[in-house]
């Protein structure tokens, strides 16, 4: 009698196949036959319960996508019989990526032109494409909830534009939800808008600069600024020891040169990263000027090192011979780098908010942002630098002074004990000179505190003493993506970008039209500044020999701070008031009048033979109507801000200078005297 076959059994998987999003989920069931024991166990490809790369699946049939889909996006979920394992049912699986999903788009408005947005949102992958009204913008990937992009808006999207992102294959997908950005259309730069905009980014506008401006606009300045010839120094002889020709050079510079924005922002770099000639010699600053130039419009960090690894930072503030401690002897490494780096250049005292406030402790005081121990490390990490090598020279422990080159490593001088830095970051020991500095200078560029403190001083040299914590906060958020209305290369520190940031600020640009200015912002113009400024106004030309002079006796001798704190603290509040005003710690009853001489000498006699300057076109218009000449002046120094009131005393002033033959000359003279010694002049607004 024949035997009776077991019964087949059969596995048969629900759905029989799927087409799901990383990130989702889908219920399998599975029907058992041939065996009353139905139970099942579910794996992918192969693996019970599968994995974070192909996905998951618990014991009831329901699987979750991976958050990422795989190289391979074909995947199998199967249901093998708990009865027969060698009885299974499958179900293939195409794996594709998520449906984006668009939260919100930063600017929320963007002149035409070229701009740059961060969008936000969720499911955003790698290769997704910001989509501006339909057309595909240059997308970065940052993060599954940030993207940025740049492009350039025409005139023909004025209004409202959808942003919405587009993922990639597998399964490419556009969002459902989008963000408007609002477009407005290039407003033309009025003349009173160039001064105030040159006063910010040049060393002072004259009458060609500011019909540039207003035939350009600001953006297209800023990035034909950014490609202008570098302003050099040259290197003094040996045996030079006056500071005095590289400081004219400095002022003829400043003068004459195109570069102005790349000289303006060297300049208030100078007053960040102090050096002084009290110390280092002319063949030690000329170098150090030509870094901070070349170096203005690269990366913050990138400035950062450059100056540490600079011979005359390193003379000036003693880490250049720094030795490493010395148990035996009793010695430790100079801490003076090591402090100032931290408290001057790059992060503050105190810890702070991203709009530069402070940060409180429970009891309402400040917290400090670093440590004397960390102190201690970073002046470790610094050890074992010294001068560059003459040419034909060997490395020795100590090198001879010399400037021409970055500061060399001598490794045997350099401590290699473990170093811990800032936010728990610790150098372990061992570590080269070279590889310790640079992890301790990205400790330091990569500290909360750097993007509001850098800003807030870099804000202050440029616009106004009392920039308001939004400011502070706008400019700190560009430090940090790098990247602003398509400027900027999207690394953080990006000096292009931040500087763009910085003066095309609504708060910056408030006052470009008088009816919405700010009595409180600006600052007052620093002796090289106001120098500089009432010369360029007038075309003047010079070997800058009195102009250093003059500077000098209102307080500020270029490339001569008496410490490392500049010739003004940046905290140093105007006496009598709650405002900050750095540039009037300088100001002295002695130097007002300086000041006022200066201006005397400049319009009415000689500045000295080396420098000269013609106001006949202020004569022309004063011989046939002095209330145009006024008014040209108005524009031209004060952008048009100047009361009917002091209009009204200056012309009477110039109307009662008497006949003669140099009547006309002696009305301008005595115009220009007035508007440019007045305290509205000196501050500028």
């Amino acid at each position: 009698m024949g035997t009776t076959p077991p019964p087949v059994i059969s596995v048969v998987v629900s759905p029989s196949s799927a087409n799901i999003r990383a990130g989702s989920s889908q219920t399998f069931t599975a029907m058992v036959t041939g065996t009353t024991n139905t139970a099942v166990t579910w794996q992918v490809n192969n693996v019970t319960g599968g994995n974070s790369t192909t996905g998951t699946i618990d014991g009831s049939g329901n699987y979750s996508a991976p958050a990422v889909v795989p190289t391979s996006n074909s995947v199998s979920v199967e249901a093998v019989s708990a009865a027969s394992a060698s009885s299974s049912g499958s179900s293939p699986i195409t794996l594709m990526n998520p449906v984006p999903v668009v939260s919100g788009a930063s600017p929320a408005s963007i002149p035409v032109g070229t701009f740059s947005l961060t969008v936000t949102g969720s499911e955003f992958v790698s290769g997704a494409q910001v989509m501006f009204g339909g057309a595909a913008l240059t997308t970065t990937f940052v993060s599954s909830t940030q993207l940025t992009a740049t492009g350039t808006a025409t005139t023909a999207q004025v209004g409202t534009v959808s942003v919405t992102v587009d993922n990639p294959n597998p399964g490419s997908a556009g969002s459902t939800t989008s963000a408007p950005v609002q477009v407005t259309a290039a407003t033309a730069v009025t003349a009173a808008a160039a001064v105030r905009f040159l006063e910010q980014s040049t060393f002072g506008p004259t009458p060609a600069l500011v019909s540039q401006v207003q035939a350009s606009g600001f953006m297209p300045f800023l990035t034909s600024q950014f490609t202008a010839t570098q302003s050099t120094f040259p290197d003094p002889a040996a045996g030079v020891t006056s500071i005095m020709p590289t400081a004219q050079i400095f002022f003829t510079n400043a003068m004459t040169n195109p570069d102005q924005l790349r000289q303006r922002v060297a300049f208030a770099l100078s007053e960040i990263f102090v050096t002084s000639n009290f110390t280092v010699p002319p063949q030690g600053m000329a170098p150090y000027l030509r870094t901070l130039s070349a170096d203005a419009f690269t990366n913050y960090e990138t400035i950062m090192q450059d100056v540490t690894l600079s011979p005359a930072m390193g003379l000036y503030l003693n880490m250049v011979d720094n030795d490493k401690p010395n148990t035996t002897n009793g010695t430790h490494a100079n801490e003076n780098y090591s402090r100032e780096l931290m408290q001057l250049f790059t992060l503050g005292l105190y810890l702070l908010n991203n709009d530069g406030t402070l940060q409180l402790d429970g009891n309402g005081n400040p917290i400090p942002t670093y440590t004397q121990a960390q102190v201690t490390a970073f002046a470790n990490a610094y050890t074992g630098w010294t001068y560059p090598t003459e040419p034909g020279g060997t490395l020795v422990k100590h090198n001879p002074q010399y400037f021409l080159g970055p500061m060399e490593l001598f490794e045997n001088n350099h401590d290699l004990g473990s170093k811990t830095l800032l936010l728990g970051t610790v150098l372990p020991a061992g570590q080269t000179g070279t590889v310790d500095l640079q992890d301790a200078l990205d400790n330091i560029f990569n500290h909360p505190n750097l993007p509001p403190f850098v800003s807030g001083l870099l804000i202050q040299h440029l616009v106004t003493s009392n920039p308001s914590p939004a400011y502070v906060s706008r400019v700190a958020n560009v430090f940090e993506s790098g990247t602003f209305q398509g400027i900027g290369s999207g690394q953080r520190g990006d000096m292009q970008a931040v500087i763009a940031a910085i003066l095309l600020d609504p708060e910056a640009r408030r006052g470009d039209n008088p009816a919405t200015a700010v009595a409180t912002d600006g600052h007052l113009r620093e002796p090289i500044l106001y120098v500089a400024n009432v010369l360029r106004a007038f075309g003047a030309t010079t070997d800058g020999a009195q102009p250093v002079n003059y500077a000098t006796n209102m307080g500020q001798a270029p490339m001569r701070s008496g410490s490392v704190f500049n010739f003004f603290p940046p905290n140093y509040i105007i006496p009598g008031t709650t405002m900050l005003g750095p540039e009037f710690d300088l100001q002295t009853t002695a130097t007002a009048l300086v000041r006022i001489n200066f201006v005397n000498s400049f319009a009415f006699s000689s500045l000295g033979a080396g420098t000269t300057v013609s106001f006949g076109t202020y004569a022309n218009m004063a011989s046939s109507n002095p209330g145009a000449m006024v008014d040209a002046l108005n524009a031209l120094l004060l952008h048009g801000t100047m009361s009917a009131t002091d209009r009204a005393d200056i012309l009477a002033a110039v109307n009662a200078v008497p006949a003669g033959t140099n009547q006309a000359t002696l009305q301008a003279e005595t115009a220009i005297y007035l508007i440019a010694s007045s305290s509205q002049y000196q501050v500028m607004h």
